[in-house]
């Protein structure tokens, strides 16, 4: 008997993901999904983390956020001088990512209680834009997962490209009905993710080379909900407010509190004065829309050191800190 020819894992996976999108009537674009494969992008890293999606995924690693951004914006085919639309409470990375494509950031309000905005709110103020607009900047807040599906569809309403930067959300994106840019977990690099092979085929960006830190997560995963934890009940009845879910349903390396109205910066200088640097949180010095709940949040909310490997008595003495400061 003739022995069957050896199937190759990435052939089984693209036989794999072929069938998925036949059985759901998807129209496949082998052409784009061929340039993928023969370009080098479905290396065993991107294939890795292409198999934790839930639908048939083309995935490219990136060296950093702002390289991933700015190569997504430019991949959707973005004109330079034209306005991209961006949340209040975008980091400074994601801002200069948009003006490395060639755009202006124009910021946004947030919900809040999401602390992003949506689709609802964001119909309301495109006629107030500064036009042209060219792009929509979604974002992750501090690691809470922005709703795909309603940004999908928003596109297919507006046929504005969207790119969500969600780098703090490892543990909560699964699905990429339009392009995402994730972190990976080692802290180092990140990764774009999009349904449309093509449009990762079109991204031009620097590779990331280096120790993702994919076999390591699930123990970091749980060492970050135990300290999150810990940390909640350490800070019970303190004047503070979590994150809904943070440490519980979803984790992140981002510890971001709600503090009494108006107490961030002088809870800021306290934490200082004892050697806890925290990060800003608020509104850029860019063109923006009237912005009244995230700058309320700027002066209430506080961004906080905290990592996985944070010990019983690390997380004591960074809760007698919060403490004291309040």
């Amino acid at each position: 008997m003739q022995a069957l020819p050896k199937v190759s894992p990435e052939a089984r996976r693209q036989a794999k993901a072929e069938a998925a999108l036949a059985a759901a009537g998807v129209p496949q674009d082998f052409a784009a999904v061929e340039k993928v494969l023969r370009q080098g992008l479905a290396s065993g890293l991107d294939a890795r983390l292409a198999d934790r999606f839930d639908r048939p995924t083309a995935v490219r690693a990136v060296a950093t956020r702002v390289a991933a951004l700015t190569a997504a914006l430019v991949a959707s085919g973005v004109r330079r001088g034209g306005v991209c639309i961006v949340p209040a409470l975008a980091s400074a990375a994601t801002l200069e990512a948009i003006v490395g494509a060639g755009l202006r950031p124009w910021l946004v309000d947030v919900d809040p209680c999401s602390w992003m905005f949506d689709p609802a709110h964001l119909r309301e103020r495109l006629g107030e834009a500064p036009p042209p607009i060219e792009a929509i900047v979604p974002t992750c807040a501090f690691g809470r997962a922005p709703d795909m599906t309603a940004w999908a569809a928003f596109q297919r309403e507006t046929g504005l490209p969207i790119v969500v930067d969600a780098t703090d959300g490892f543990d909560v994106i699964m699905e990429a009905p339009v392009p995402v840019i994730v972190g990976l977990p080692s802290g180092r690099g990140v990764f774009v993710a999009s349904q449309d092979a093509d449009f990762i085929a079109r991204l031009e960006a620097p590779a990331f080379v280096g120790d993702a830190g994919l076999e390591g997560w699930s123990g970091q995963r749980l060492r970050l909900a135990t300290a999150a934890q810990r940390l909640r009940m350490l800070l019970l009845g303190a004047r503070i407010g979590f994150q809904p879910g943070w440490g519980m349903s979803w984790v992140s390396d981002a510890w971001v509190v709600s503090l009494p109205e108006g107490a961030a910066p002088l809870v800021a200088a306290r934490l200082a004065e004892m050697g806890y640097a925290t990060n800003p949180v608020g509104p850029g010095v860019v063109i923006r829309d009237q912005t009244p709940v995230a700058d309320r949040l700027a002066k209430s909310v506080l961004s906080l050191p905290f990592h996985a490997d944070l010990g019983i008595a690390e997380l004591d003495e960074l809760a007698e800190a919060v403490r004291k400061a309040l």
